[in-house]
């Protein structure tokens, strides 16, 4: 990475923001034979995927600053398309289980990747959920084979392998569909107490997935994670999460790209309603010859880096209105340096099984308490217990604190958007919340503290540059997916300002690690860029009211086969 007081005046491409969506694409780019640079506005690359040292409070540690785990990247090409693991390093490894429930009684219950360990352990507690989890997961299964496809390719307009993948799996899951409706339909407590009566697999069921309101009607796609960790497993980095972006950008920069940081975009520069380039703090312009893609959030790059009166009347409301901070729950993160070793004999000697506790992403609040503490965050009060997921980093990597201490690593999305106290007595309370609880489970975290870095909704938003501190980008309501997301106008990665593309977690279709929007963003971009050189203007304005008029298809009638295209042989 370069940190230079005169940036670079031009390239191909400038993507800005270096999380790793807005890597993978510029990788892709770059690969393509474009000249790509890669804008960042923080001293070092990586956005939520950072790992750093835990500087300056306690230097000799290394911390996730945000991520932690990946499931959906598993299901990606991107491995093997941009050569990661095999030429630049990256190496992962499946933790399984990725996730315990842990009881204050001493008893657990492991998440495992095959459903019929876990439907194993959970017979100890009941046979009716145990027998209802694998029932549960057919249906699941069933959601993520026939979905999966679409969430791999551009959501406006397809590509007819991931539409013919979709319906493939639709034909072989048909006796399935009709418990699919039903459960997508239902809101995530009722999908969970359907189906589950015990506390140990009811609590993590909404504890790990704190997406919606609980009680939401169509929340209960978000137990759709169930069936990825059965398929692909959950994986860690060697190295931590940043081991991602520095293999991106060493496909970057092997290709010929670069990147810059320490170097805020402070506004997009159009031309004839085209986007040219950007202007940086300082006011350096970097000119981009074929196109901007921004990696950050969509409402960022539509409300705050374009200028007021690019986009028409209707579409500017529509930006202004993407849903940032509306669910009335948001994310906070702690990572806490210890003096030594924290205890879990009391949960291993339960187990008898020799398992690291230690390793896996874990709960250990009860379903009441998750529920109680989404509708406390509504009203404003930082709740009593606040439920998250656990993890002692170097029990995985121990290269990342000091022989014989350890690193916790806490997340959570039940905190609230709006503290009625304030955020500076909002964050203390959660900070110390958290740390007490934890120390039932993780005994030694409270009274070996060395050092502890609390991440609330403001500072999220200052050290990620993520509006509202949003680490979804837009709020996951189920009203944002799809053609929707970010917003109706602006999905598809494409936006109605010519030369400017958006990608990254409020984009289709997902947020976490996962590296679709940036790999879908990347393939939409080097489609037009072609469109462009084969038609020259009049072949770009084809594809421009083409795409204009499947919108419009899309958004009057879903199933719109685009028949109607004035243009219609495909380019």
């Amino acid at each position: 990475m370069s940190q230079t007081a005169q940036p670079p005046r031009e390239a191909d491409v400038v993507v800005v923001g270096s999380g790793h969506n807005g890597l993978v694409a510029a990788a892709y780019l770059a690969k393509a034979g474009l000249n790509v640079l890669v804008v960042e506005a923080a001293a070092t690359a990586g956005g939520m995927t950072s790992t750093n040292s835990f500087a300056p409070e306690a230097p000799e540690y290394t911390i996730n600053e945000a991520s932690i785990q990946a499931s959906l990247f598993r299901t990606t090409t991107i491995n093997a398309d941009l050569e990661l693991s095999t030429r630049y390093g990256l190496r992962q490894t499946v933790i399984d289980p990725a996730h315990f429930q842990l009881a204050a009684d001493g008893s657990s219950l492991g998440l495992w990747r095959d459903p019929r360990k876990t439907a194993s352990e959970l017979e100890h507690f009941s046979r009716k959920d145990a027998r209802a989890l694998l029932e549960l997961y057919e249906v699941i299964d069933a959601a993520v084979e026939i979905g999966l496809p679409m969430m791999q390719t551009n959501v406006v307009t397809p590509d007819i392998s991931a539409i013919l993948k979709a319906a493939k799996g639709v034909a072989k899951n048909r006796k399935q569909l009709s418990a699919i409706g039903r459960w997508m339909a239902s809101s995530q407590t009722e999908a969970v107490e359907e189906s589950f009566e015990h506390d140990m697999i009811r609590a993590p069921l909404l504890t790990s997935l704190p997406f919606m309101p609980f009680d939401a009607d169509l929340s209960g796609w978000s137990l759709i994670y169930l069936g990825v960790l059965s398929k692909y497993g959950v994986a860690m980095f060697h190295g931590g999460t940043g081991s991602l972006p520095k293999a991106l950008i060493g496909v970057l920069k092997d290709n010929g790209g670069d990147i810059i940081t320490s170097s805020p975009v402070e506004e997009l520069i159009i031309e004839h309603n085209r986007c040219v380039g950007v202007r940086v703090r300082g006011g350096a312009e970097i000119r981009a010859r074929r196109g901007v893609l921004t990696a950050c959030s969509p409402k960022t790059t539509l409300t705050r880096l374009l200028p007021r009166g690019v986009l028409e009347h209707k579409k500017q409301v529509a930006a202004d209105h993407i849903p940032t901070r509306k669910r009335g729950i948001a994310d906070a993160k702690v990572n806490v340096a210890l003096s030594g070793r924290v205890d879990m004999s009391k949960h291993e000697k339960w187990r008898g099984d020799g398992i690291d506790l230690r390793l896996a992403c874990n709960c250990y609040h009860t379903y009441e308490q998750a529920k109680e503490a989404a509708k406390a965050c509504v009203r404003g009060q930082v709740p009593d217990a606040i439920p998250g997921l656990a993890q002692v980093t170097n029990a995985f990597d121990p290269s990342m604190s000091p022989p014989g201490k350890d690193l916790w690593w806490f997340w959570t999305g039940l905190t609230p958007s709006f503290p009625e106290e304030g955020w500076d007595v909002a964050r203390k309370k959660i900070t110390d919340s958290i740390i007490k609880d934890a120390d039932q489970y993780y005994k030694g975290v409270e009274d070996m503290q060395v050092a502890v870095r609390p991440l609330v909704l403001p500072d999220i938003e200052e050290r990620f540059w993520a509006i509202d501190g949003s680490v979804y980008h837009v709020d996951p309501t189920i009203s944002r997916f799809g053609p929707n997301k970010p917003v109706s106008g602006f999905a598809g990665y494409r936006t109605p300002v010519e030369g400017l593309f958006l990608t990254g977690s409020g984009t289709h279709p997902v947020a976490g690690i996962s590296g679709m929007p940036g790999q879908n963003a990347a393939r939409t971009m080097l489609k037009d860029f072609k469109l462009e050189d084969q038609g020259g203007r009049l072949g770009a304005l084809k594809s421009r009211l083409r795409r204009e008029s499947r919108r419009a298809a899309l958004t009057e009638d879903p199933y719109a086969s685009g028949q109607n295209d004035p243009f219609p042989a495909e380019l």
